[in-house]
């Protein structure tokens, strides 16, 4: 079974430059080979293969591009595979080409085979042992090691293969619904409940960094120490959010052998809403909605639950989000009355009452009930 473990880097002044000419190196040759495909695509159709490319590199390094021999090679592959593959979903998505690399992107990154662990340092082709932090003992084969660069901070994620198989299911007979919302990030169908993980400290820091990026003039260094703020504040914000997400998932899969999610369209949950000449602030009042949905971050906390319930064996089930805010989980009586407020449920055939997302919840967890008798 493949995992990640991502640890954080601690080059010194020498070795920061070498990683500096990878990402440079990488991004080149990246490109290059990508300006070769579409050239020769436009001129008669033909298509440059992967391999073609790749025997290409040592013909580079002995020309004017004798600089490339300075960084790990297999780092230079990997680019070129990793190019071909984007280059793929232009046949197959009709998506258009893939977009050149920037040197101005906040994030940097390239991967290699050739990394190894050595008294828990890393070893990296051509940079040499880097002191590492946060780094857990894994048995196995290490595969793939993806280094990057952001926010002014080094990190490599870890990809292995501990070649165990994925966990048999438990049968814990344990089952929970789970409704997503915005006052409440998550309402269990047992009666748990998660408050939103608040940042409004650190999204009001990140707001002021814009600004300031704002007023500082394009090309000046002012300019680039401003960049370099907002993207640590930009980082910090992702790191909360990911932290949070892990463990309330971990913790959900943990309980649980059956969880069951709505099927959510996010996408279109978050598109912009036009106001009208009556109604200016409809927009205005959507990009709030829109702003809070997405840095709660149900995607990703979906994707959690999915591949954490199944190394610990259990399973995500994903059922039809329709009418599950006004369905009575008492009588399922169906009605946009029953809904009284964004925390009030009183069913108006019933008369039941209930906490509306726990109630949601419960329809939640129902929907696989009847799933199994109707099979």
């Amino acid at each position: 079974m493949l995992n990640i473990v991502k640890v954080r880097l601690y080059p010194n002044e020498e070795q920061k430059t070498i990683l500096e000419k990878t990402f440079g190196s990488v991004r080149f040759v990246y490109n290059q080979m990508l300006d070769k495909k579409i050239k020769a695509y436009e001129k008669d159709k033909t298509s440059i293969s992967c391999f073609s490319l790749i025997k290409e590199l040592p013909k580079m390094k002995k020309s004017a591009f004798e600089w490339l021999k300075e960084v790990d090679s297999t780092a230079l592959q990997q680019s070129i595979k990793n190019m071909d593959k984007a280059y793929q979903g232009f046949f197959k998505l009709k998506r258009g080409y893939p977009k050149f690399k920037s040197r101005h992107h906040s994030r940097y990154s390239y991967q290699t085979t050739t990394a190894q662990m050595k008294d828990k340092k890393l070893f990296l082709a051509k940079i040499g042992l880097i002191e590492i932090r946060g780094f857990r003992e894994f048995d196995g084969e290490l595969k793939t090691v993806t280094v990057s660069k952001e926010a002014k901070q080094y990190h490599a994620s870890l990809l292995f293969d501990d070649e165990k198989e994925f966990k048999k299911p438990k049968h814990n007979g344990k089952k929970v619904g789970i409704d997503v919302g915005v006052a409440l990030f998550a309402t269990l169908s047992n009666g748990k409940t998660f408050k939103p993980l608040k940042l409004d400290r650190v999204i009001k820091k990140m707001k002021k960094a814009q600004k300031s990026l704002s007023r500082k003039k394009r090309g000046s260094n002012n300019r680039t120490k401003a960049k370099q703020k907002l993207q640590k504040a930009h980082l910090k914000i992702a790191n909360k959010r990911k932290d949070f997400l892990h463990k309330l998932s971990n913790e959900i899969t943990s309980e649980n052998q059956t969880i069951v999610i709505e099927k959510l369209k996010i996408k279109n949950m978050t598109k912009s809403a036009i106001g009208t000449v009556e109604n200016p602030k409809k927009s205005s009042g959507k990009r709030g909605l829109n702003r809070v949905i997405t840095q709660q971050s149900w995607g990703l906390f979906f994707e959690m639950l999915k591949y954490k319930a199944k190394r610990k064996g259990g399973e995500v089930i994903e059922v039809n989000p329709q009418f599950t805010s006004q369905k009575c989980s008492c009588c399922g009586h169906i009605s946009k009355e029953n809904r009284r407020t964004q925390s009030k449920f009183k069913c108006v055939k019933c008369n039941f009452r209930l906490n509306a997302d726990l109630n949601a919840s419960l329809n939640i967890l129902n929907t696989v009930g009847h799933m199994e008798k109707a099979s």
